[in-house]
């Protein structure tokens, strides 16, 4: 369902996140078959990309995306993994052919959530990306709390994102600033 972007040529992919982020709001908890056919409802209508939940949760999250990956024949299909080896193994083993890899980018997080240093971040996030990409995985890095990062830092980030081989760049804005 990619759409080119008549002002100058490119070609914009749908990316929808129903099955991981949609499931997060309160009360929202969607059963094992409601996951399987809503990945088909929206492969079906040509979604280029569907990201499906996170594989390290283990149990009928595994189970799920494993089903959604076997029945799907149209969207890429991603799992959404901490910068952590582990998870994009977990990944890979449901069969996924994208994975999206989060940290966080803000001072507050990495110095609060991650208890941790900028440093760490980076060198985390590179070898999760070169793992990924060496095991065949279109990969996108998400900069949590990417809003109320550093510049400098984000920038930088991005950088050594995309010289890892990054596909893309998510800027998630985790407060809603």
């Amino acid at each position: 369902m990619s759409i080119k972007n008549l002002d100058n040529g490119k070609e914009i992919f749908i990316v929808d996140t129903t099955l991981r982020d949609g499931e997060q709001t309160a009360g929202v908890v969607f059963a094992n078959e409601e996951k399987i056919a809503i990945a088909e409802m929206l492969s079906d209508i040509g979604v280029d990309q569907l990201e499906v939940g996170i594989p390290t949760m283990g149990g009928d999250e595994k189970k799920a995306i494993k089903q959604i990956v076997k029945r799907n024949k149209k969207s890429s299909i991603m799992a959404w993994n901490r910068a952590v080896i582990k998870d994009i193994e977990e990944s890979i083993d449901c069969g996924v052919d994208a994975v999206a890899i989060s940290i966080s980018v803000s001072d507050i997080h990495i110095q609060h959530k991650l208890k941790t240093s900028r440093e760490w971040v980076l060198e985390n996030m590179v070898k999760s990306v070169e793992f990924a990409k060496k095991n065949g995985l279109y990969v996108s890095v998400n900069g949590e709390d990417a809003s109320r990062a550093d510049r400098e830092f984000l920038v930088q980030f991005i950088e050594l994102a995309k010289q890892a081989g990054a596909n893309r760049f998510r800027y998630c804005d985790t407060v809603g600033i």
